[in-house]
């Protein structure tokens, strides 16, 4: 069973905490921590797709109600109607909540949380997305990651994803996909453990399972590349992950409000070339045709060029098709592929020149080489969809 609200006064940071309305809701789940600043602010609509998750904690100083406390009671009753867990304040600019908004808590169910000592909300938002992260929620975000990486999310739905990973995350944005040959599901547990328990680089990060290895949300308030690599340091040293022993596709550093979506293609296809061309990492940037194929790699004319040019190779001839990924991989380097095919050069010479008069017979040497490159480039990365 997951997290709910009755459960967060076991919370080491909820000790001191109060309740002040809306005890029969205590039963609530409980799958975020959110935070409530001016949106309800006369005149600052709201809707659920620009604003609260749901099933959440919401955190707040009640600051926009500083000037007309009336309005605390319509906040209660929205926060209820978009499905909000409850809500925790902190009495610094309200002292007392109305009648109105503790009756309607009441008698609705809506907990109301009351707490006043030196608790921060970062510190608060840690310690429930400590308690959350794990089974269920990291099946939905990683199901989440799925849909950003198939571009099925909305930047709103982005942006919303990623105040659930770290409300916390800076200006700046750069995501490191991870992908461990010796993975497993206890490995992982043990790894993701190691990185919850050290606050103080949780602040600026977060880090997810995804498939056979992890995503590493890294933030700055400088896109100073220096500084995003010594915060992966300081990640990967917790985690006590070894560089050399994984495949890691590095985006480029992107806006985190706008291009988190970017950043998180960008990580994950770096990193399947890093494991298709057995290098220990990429960068985005240095991708090369790569960056042409992606963007459209789920484009039906993509696939149709892939299959309408290999469909001989495709057929029933593997040790034909295996020579020609080998050959793209190498760079078209003769010798270089044999190494790998563990055969002569002349047995190379031969397959390229049956493969050649198969798929691409008018082409000279070097524009069958191009055609075939790409359309086996574009047969690997479909591949790992």
């Amino acid at each position: 069973m997951g997290l709910t609200v009755k459960d967060l006064f076991d919370i080491d940071i909820f000790k001191d905490f109060k309740l002040i309305a809306g005890e029969k809701g205590l039963g609530r789940p409980v799958k975020a921590t959110e935070i409530l600043d001016f949106e309800f602010v006369q005149g600052a609509g709201m809707s659920r797709d620009k604003v609260f998750e749901g099933e959440s904690i919401v955190l707040s100083s009640l600051l926009f109600a500083k000037d007309d406390p009336a309005i605390i009671t319509d906040a209660v009753r929205r926060l209820n109607q978009l499905n909000i867990s409850c809500l925790a304040y902190k009495p610094v600019f309200i002292k007392e909540l109305p009648a109105e908004a503790i009756e309607y808590a009441d008698e609705h169910g809506f907990p109301i949380l009351e707490f006043g000592g030196d608790e921060f909300f970062e510190d608060i938002i840690l310690a429930v997305r400590t308690e959350i992260g794990a089974g269920s929620d990291m099946a939905e975000i990683e199901q989440k990651l799925e849909s950003i990486i198939d571009g099925e999310l909305t930047d709103k739905e982005t942006s919303r994803f990623a105040r659930r990973l770290n409300p916390d995350f800076k200006r700046y944005i750069r995501v490191v996909g991870i992908m461990d040959r010796e993975f497993s599901p206890e490995k992982a547990g043990t790894l993701m453990k190691r990185y919850s328990s050290v606050e103080k680089v949780r602040r600026k990060t977060a880090v997810t399972r995804f498939r056979d290895g992890f995503f590493i949300f890294l933030s700055q308030d400088t896109d100073e590349t220096s500084r995003f690599d010594a915060l992966l340091s300081d990640v990967l040293a917790v985690m006590d992950i070894e560089p050399g022993n994984v495949r890691s596709g590095f985006s480029s550093i992107r806006h985190t409000d706008t291009e988190l979506g970017k950043a998180v293609r960008e990580a994950f296809w770096s990193c399947i070339v890093a494991d298709l061309e057995e290098t220990e990492q990429k960068h985005y940037q240095d991708l090369g045709i790569y960056r042409f194929i992606v963007p459209e790699i789920n484009s039906d004319s993509m696939r149709q060029y892939m299959e309408e040019y290999l469909r001989p190779l495709l057929s029933d001839n593997i040790e034909l098709l295996r020579t020609a990924k080998t050959y793209v991989l190498t760079g078209g380097e003769l010798e270089e592929t044999a190494a790998r095919l563990y055969c002569h050069k002349n047995t190379v010479r031969y397959r390229l020149a049956r493969m050649q008069e198969m798929l691409d017979p008018h082409t000279t040497e070097k524009e069958f080489f191009e055609n075939l490159a790409l359309a086996i480039r574009i047969y690997m990365l479909m591949g790992y969809r």
